[in-house]
Protein backbone atom coordinates (compact mmCIF):
# COMPACT_ATOMS: atom_id res chain seq x y z
CA UNK A 1 0.00 0.00 0.00
CA UNK A 2 3.20 2.32 0.62
CA UNK A 3 3.84 2.15 -2.63
CA UNK A 4 0.64 2.49 -4.36
CA UNK A 5 0.28 5.92 -2.33
CA UNK A 6 3.85 7.17 -3.22
CA UNK A 7 2.66 6.52 -6.97
CA UNK A 8 -0.01 8.49 -6.88
CA UNK A 9 1.46 11.55 -4.78
CA UNK A 10 4.14 11.43 -7.69
CA UNK A 11 1.58 11.64 -10.14
CA UNK A 12 0.19 14.22 -8.57
CA UNK A 13 3.57 16.59 -7.76
CA UNK A 14 4.68 15.88 -11.71
CA UNK A 15 1.32 16.57 -13.25
CA UNK A 16 -0.53 19.03 -10.77
CA UNK A 17 -1.14 21.66 -12.98
CA UNK A 18 -2.82 19.41 -15.02
CA UNK A 19 -4.65 17.67 -11.48
CA UNK A 20 -6.02 20.42 -10.79
CA UNK A 21 -7.14 21.61 -14.19
CA UNK A 22 -8.79 18.31 -13.85
CA UNK A 23 -10.27 18.37 -10.78
CA UNK A 24 -10.35 21.80 -10.11
CA UNK A 25 -10.78 23.98 -13.26
CA UNK A 26 -12.90 26.78 -11.34
CA UNK A 27 -9.28 27.05 -9.21
CA UNK A 28 -7.33 26.25 -12.17
CA UNK A 29 -8.22 29.19 -13.70
CA UNK A 30 -7.47 31.81 -10.88
CA UNK A 31 -3.88 30.69 -10.28
CA UNK A 32 -0.96 32.57 -11.43
CA UNK A 33 1.21 29.30 -13.11
CA UNK A 34 4.12 31.36 -13.68
CA UNK A 35 4.91 31.18 -9.81
CA UNK A 36 5.56 27.26 -9.45
CA UNK A 37 3.39 25.61 -6.65
CA UNK A 38 5.56 24.34 -4.10
CA UNK A 39 5.19 21.13 -1.68
CA UNK A 40 4.19 21.84 1.94
CA UNK A 41 4.58 17.90 3.39
CA UNK A 42 6.90 19.63 6.36
CA UNK A 43 3.30 21.90 7.28
CA UNK A 44 1.80 18.61 7.95
CA UNK A 45 4.79 17.39 9.87
CA UNK A 46 4.08 20.13 12.18
CA UNK A 47 0.16 19.89 11.61
CA UNK A 48 0.46 16.17 13.29
CA UNK A 49 3.68 15.92 15.20
CA UNK A 50 2.71 12.60 16.72
CA UNK A 51 0.79 11.43 13.95
CA UNK A 52 0.37 7.43 13.87
CA UNK A 53 -2.12 6.60 11.30
CA UNK A 54 -0.92 5.35 8.09
CA UNK A 55 -4.12 7.00 6.54
CA UNK A 56 -1.67 10.74 7.37
CA UNK A 57 0.90 9.69 5.06
CA UNK A 58 -1.34 9.96 2.35
CA UNK A 59 -1.82 13.22 1.99
CA UNK A 60 -0.16 16.08 -0.40
CA UNK A 61 -0.27 19.40 0.67
CA UNK A 62 0.77 21.88 -1.80
CA UNK A 63 1.23 26.11 -2.35
CA UNK A 64 0.00 27.95 -4.70
CA UNK A 65 -0.24 31.70 -6.01
CA UNK A 66 -3.09 33.37 -7.35
CA UNK A 67 -3.57 35.65 -10.39
CA UNK A 68 -4.72 38.71 -7.35
CA UNK A 69 -1.44 37.73 -5.15
CA UNK A 70 -2.99 35.73 -2.73
CA UNK A 71 -1.82 32.27 -1.61
CA UNK A 72 -4.19 29.67 -1.94
CA UNK A 73 -3.40 25.63 -0.34
CA UNK A 74 -4.11 22.26 -1.90
CA UNK A 75 -4.61 19.53 0.29
CA UNK A 76 -5.30 16.12 -1.41
CA UNK A 77 -5.97 13.16 0.80
CA UNK A 78 -5.40 9.52 -1.25
CA UNK A 79 -7.26 7.10 0.38
CA UNK A 80 -6.03 3.34 -0.22
CA UNK A 81 -7.83 1.29 1.71
CA UNK A 82 -11.39 1.74 1.60
CA UNK A 83 -11.93 1.06 5.05
CA UNK A 84 -15.35 2.15 7.00
CA UNK A 85 -12.88 4.29 8.96
CA UNK A 86 -15.47 6.79 11.08
CA UNK A 87 -12.44 8.82 12.16
CA UNK A 88 -11.68 9.63 8.24
CA UNK A 89 -14.23 13.01 7.68
CA UNK A 90 -12.55 13.86 11.44
CA UNK A 91 -9.37 14.13 9.84
CA UNK A 92 -10.30 15.70 7.30
CA UNK A 93 -11.69 18.50 9.17
CA UNK A 94 -8.64 18.31 11.36
CA UNK A 95 -5.98 19.22 8.54
CA UNK A 96 -9.01 21.83 7.80
CA UNK A 97 -8.72 23.75 10.97
CA UNK A 98 -5.19 22.84 12.15
CA UNK A 99 -3.95 24.93 8.83
CA UNK A 100 -6.74 27.61 8.95
CA UNK A 101 -5.98 28.22 12.49
CA UNK A 102 -1.92 27.60 12.02
CA UNK A 103 -1.04 29.50 9.15
CA UNK A 104 -4.63 31.62 8.58
CA UNK A 105 -4.72 30.09 4.84
CA UNK A 106 -7.49 29.38 2.34
CA UNK A 107 -7.70 25.46 1.60
CA UNK A 108 -8.96 23.62 -1.28
CA UNK A 109 -9.67 20.34 0.00
CA UNK A 110 -10.51 16.93 -1.59
CA UNK A 111 -10.54 13.34 -0.84
CA UNK A 112 -9.14 10.80 -3.76
CA UNK A 113 -10.74 7.39 -3.11
CA UNK A 114 -8.91 4.95 -5.26
CA UNK A 115 -10.16 1.84 -3.25
CA UNK A 116 -12.58 -0.98 -4.90
CA UNK A 117 -14.90 -0.41 -1.97
CA UNK A 118 -18.33 1.13 -3.84
CA UNK A 119 -19.62 2.38 -0.47
CA UNK A 120 -17.10 3.92 1.43
CA UNK A 121 -17.03 7.78 -0.37
CA UNK A 122 -17.74 9.97 2.84
CA UNK A 123 -18.16 13.66 1.72
CA UNK A 124 -18.48 15.58 5.25
CA UNK A 125 -18.06 15.88 8.63
CA UNK A 126 -20.72 16.10 10.93
CA UNK A 127 -20.79 16.99 14.97
CA UNK A 128 -23.48 17.39 17.55
CA UNK A 129 -23.27 17.91 21.01
CA UNK A 130 -26.12 19.71 23.36
CA UNK A 131 -26.81 22.50 20.45
CA UNK A 132 -23.56 22.98 19.49
CA UNK A 133 -23.18 21.75 15.74
CA UNK A 134 -21.03 21.51 13.14
CA UNK A 135 -21.08 20.34 9.17
CA UNK A 136 -17.48 20.16 7.44
CA UNK A 137 -18.08 19.37 3.68
CA UNK A 138 -15.28 18.31 1.54
CA UNK A 139 -14.20 17.49 -2.35
CA UNK A 140 -14.43 13.90 -3.36
CA UNK A 141 -13.53 11.96 -6.47
CA UNK A 142 -14.14 8.56 -6.67
CA UNK A 143 -12.14 6.07 -9.53
CA UNK A 144 -14.01 3.21 -9.02
CA UNK A 145 -17.14 5.73 -10.48
CA UNK A 146 -16.04 7.39 -13.03
CA UNK A 147 -16.77 6.97 -17.03
CA UNK A 148 -14.48 4.97 -19.12
CA UNK A 149 -15.28 6.25 -22.17
CA UNK A 150 -15.01 10.30 -20.97
CA UNK A 151 -11.48 9.57 -19.79
CA UNK A 152 -10.89 8.18 -22.99
CA UNK A 153 -12.08 11.28 -24.72
CA UNK A 154 -10.39 13.49 -22.56
CA UNK A 155 -7.38 16.07 -23.58
CA UNK A 156 -5.85 15.98 -19.67
CA UNK A 157 -2.83 13.89 -19.46
CA UNK A 158 -3.97 13.66 -16.15
CA UNK A 159 -7.43 11.55 -17.11
CA UNK A 160 -4.64 8.76 -17.95
CA UNK A 161 -3.51 8.24 -14.56
CA UNK A 162 -7.16 7.87 -13.44
CA UNK A 163 -8.02 5.45 -16.29
CA UNK A 164 -5.23 3.96 -14.92
CA UNK A 165 -6.46 3.68 -11.60
CA UNK A 166 -9.66 2.34 -12.85
CA UNK A 167 -8.01 -0.08 -15.06
CA UNK A 168 -6.35 -1.45 -11.95
CA UNK A 169 -9.77 -1.51 -10.15
CA UNK A 170 -11.64 -3.17 -12.27
CA UNK A 171 -9.10 -5.50 -14.59
CA UNK A 172 -8.88 -9.25 -13.28
CA UNK A 173 -5.17 -11.12 -13.30
CA UNK A 174 -5.47 -12.34 -16.73
CA UNK A 175 -6.38 -8.96 -18.47
CA UNK A 176 -3.15 -6.58 -16.68
CA UNK A 177 -1.25 -7.34 -19.82
CA UNK A 178 -4.13 -6.42 -21.70
CA UNK A 179 -4.71 -2.84 -20.15
CA UNK A 180 -1.45 -1.90 -19.81
CA UNK A 181 -0.70 -2.41 -22.98
CA UNK A 182 -3.82 -0.58 -23.96
CA UNK A 183 -2.64 2.54 -21.99
CA UNK A 184 0.62 2.60 -23.05
CA UNK A 185 -0.99 2.63 -26.91
CA UNK A 186 -2.51 5.47 -25.89
CA UNK A 187 -0.22 7.45 -23.94
CA UNK A 188 2.27 6.86 -27.07
CA UNK A 189 -0.29 7.29 -30.16
CA UNK A 190 -1.58 10.60 -27.91
CA UNK A 191 -0.14 13.75 -30.69
CA UNK A 192 -1.99 15.89 -28.51
CA UNK A 193 0.13 14.52 -25.13
CA UNK A 194 2.97 17.40 -24.50
CA UNK A 195 6.20 14.74 -24.62
CA UNK A 196 7.15 15.87 -20.82
CA UNK A 197 4.10 13.89 -19.57
CA UNK A 198 4.91 10.38 -20.87
CA UNK A 199 7.69 10.07 -19.08
CA UNK A 200 6.21 10.66 -15.34
CA UNK A 201 2.31 8.87 -17.01
CA UNK A 202 4.95 5.96 -18.36
CA UNK A 203 6.55 5.15 -14.85
CA UNK A 204 3.37 5.42 -13.16
CA UNK A 205 1.28 3.04 -14.84
CA UNK A 206 4.18 0.46 -15.32
CA UNK A 207 4.36 0.87 -11.50
CA UNK A 208 0.76 0.50 -10.27
CA UNK A 209 -0.30 -2.41 -12.93
CA UNK A 210 2.61 -4.95 -11.90
CA UNK A 211 3.28 -7.77 -14.45
CA UNK A 212 5.10 -10.76 -14.01
CA UNK A 213 8.69 -10.61 -15.55
CA UNK A 214 7.76 -13.21 -18.31
CA UNK A 215 4.53 -10.70 -18.95
CA UNK A 216 7.07 -7.64 -19.20
CA UNK A 217 8.66 -9.17 -21.67
CA UNK A 218 5.91 -9.95 -23.84
CA UNK A 219 4.53 -6.49 -23.39
CA UNK A 220 7.75 -5.06 -24.63
CA UNK A 221 8.10 -6.95 -27.47
CA UNK A 222 4.59 -5.99 -28.22
CA UNK A 223 4.95 -2.31 -28.15
CA UNK A 224 8.46 -2.70 -28.93
CA UNK A 225 7.89 -1.25 -33.16
CA UNK A 226 5.46 1.80 -31.35
CA UNK A 227 8.29 2.76 -28.72
CA UNK A 228 11.01 3.06 -31.29
CA UNK A 229 8.66 5.34 -33.65
CA UNK A 230 7.67 7.28 -31.15
CA UNK A 231 10.88 7.93 -29.81
CA UNK A 232 12.16 8.88 -33.11
CA UNK A 233 9.09 10.70 -34.23
CA UNK A 234 9.36 12.89 -30.80
CA UNK A 235 13.11 13.48 -31.58
CA UNK A 236 13.87 11.58 -28.32
CA UNK A 237 17.44 9.89 -28.77
CA UNK A 238 18.26 7.17 -26.34
CA UNK A 239 19.16 9.06 -22.69
CA UNK A 240 17.05 9.33 -19.78
CA UNK A 241 14.55 10.71 -21.56
CA UNK A 242 13.61 7.79 -24.10
CA UNK A 243 11.18 5.43 -23.79
CA UNK A 244 12.79 2.78 -25.09
CA UNK A 245 15.84 3.25 -22.69
CA UNK A 246 13.39 3.22 -19.90
CA UNK A 247 12.56 0.05 -20.61
CA UNK A 248 15.96 -1.24 -21.05
CA UNK A 249 16.93 0.30 -17.79
CA UNK A 250 14.14 -1.76 -16.16
CA UNK A 251 15.47 -5.07 -17.58
CA UNK A 252 19.28 -3.78 -16.14
CA UNK A 253 17.92 -2.80 -12.36
CA UNK A 254 15.53 -6.50 -12.55
CA UNK A 255 18.36 -8.42 -13.82
CA UNK A 256 20.76 -6.73 -10.85
CA UNK A 257 18.41 -7.28 -8.18
CA UNK A 258 17.60 -10.70 -9.60
CA UNK A 259 21.65 -11.89 -9.04
CA UNK A 260 22.06 -9.57 -5.75
CA UNK A 261 19.13 -12.01 -4.28
CA UNK A 262 20.42 -15.08 -5.86
CA UNK A 263 24.14 -14.19 -4.37
CA UNK A 264 22.22 -13.64 -1.18
CA UNK A 265 20.71 -16.87 -0.73
CA UNK A 266 23.36 -18.78 -1.97
CA UNK A 267 25.41 -17.42 1.05
CA UNK A 268 22.86 -17.80 3.05
CA UNK A 269 23.20 -21.58 2.10
CA UNK A 270 26.67 -21.96 2.70
CA UNK A 271 26.84 -20.83 6.09
CA UNK A 272 24.10 -23.00 6.85
CA UNK A 273 26.30 -25.95 5.86
CA UNK A 274 29.00 -24.54 7.81
CA UNK A 275 26.92 -24.69 10.62
CA UNK A 276 25.87 -28.25 9.86
CA UNK A 277 29.80 -29.40 9.62
CA UNK A 278 30.58 -27.64 13.03
CA UNK A 279 27.60 -30.13 14.70
CA UNK A 280 25.27 -27.74 15.40
CA UNK A 281 21.32 -29.00 15.35
CA UNK A 282 19.38 -28.01 12.76
CA UNK A 283 16.69 -25.93 14.75
CA UNK A 284 19.51 -23.91 15.89
CA UNK A 285 20.87 -23.80 12.06
CA UNK A 286 16.39 -22.90 11.03
CA UNK A 287 16.62 -20.21 13.62
CA UNK A 288 20.05 -18.31 12.51
CA UNK A 289 19.50 -18.67 8.75
CA UNK A 290 15.30 -18.52 8.67
CA UNK A 291 15.72 -21.28 5.80
CA UNK A 292 12.84 -23.65 6.11
CA UNK A 293 14.01 -27.04 7.91
CA UNK A 294 13.46 -29.66 4.68
CA UNK A 295 16.02 -27.45 2.65
CA UNK A 296 18.36 -27.47 5.45
CA UNK A 297 17.74 -31.57 6.01
CA UNK A 298 18.55 -31.65 2.48
CA UNK A 299 22.20 -29.50 2.90
CA UNK A 300 22.79 -32.06 5.58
Amino acid sequence: MAEYDRLWKEIITELFEEFLLFFAPDLYEQVDFSTPPSSLEQELHKIFPKAKSKNRRSDKLINVRLKNGEEQWVLVHIEIQGKSDEEFPKRMFQYFYRVLDRYDQQLYTIALYTDERKAFKPSSYDYSFFGTTLTYTFNTYKILEQDEEELLHSHNPFALAVLAGLYMLKSRKQDQKYYKAKLFKLLLTDKKMPKEKIRPLLIFIDHLIELPEKETEQLVQEISPLIEKEDKGMGLSLDDTSIAQYYKKIGMEKGRKEGIEKGRKEGIKETAQRMLKEGISIEIVVKVTGLPEEEIKKLN
